[in-house]
């Protein structure tokens, strides 16, 4: 991030309640440039690799798929679970 001037804190016109202003900001240091860019491309491998996963090559579709997520949603542990959940709020 490349360093930002900051801006001064104004007075509201109608309230008069002052509207805090920002410091300057320095910006990044060159070693938390270097995170910053080394995190984005570990995001883009990342990215990549979920996306083309084998997973993906042949997702359920149709009937099956919705009958499957049915039966997971009414399984009684997914039950008790939620049970528990109200109980506890």
């Amino acid at each position: 991030m490349e360093p930002l001037p900051g801006w001064p804190g104004k007075e509201h016109p109608h309230t008069g309640e002052v509207i805090p202003g920002r410091e300057d900001s320095p910006g990044y240091t060159p070693e938390q440039a270097a995170e910053e860019k080394r995190l984005w491309e570990l995001v883009r491998e990342l990215s990549i690799a979920v996306s083309t996963h084998s997973y993906w090559n042949k997702p359920e579709r149709g009937p099956e798929l919705v009958e499957a997520r049915m039966a997971l949603k009414h399984h009684p542990d997914v039950m008790a679970a939620l049970g528990d959940l109200a109980e506890a709020s």
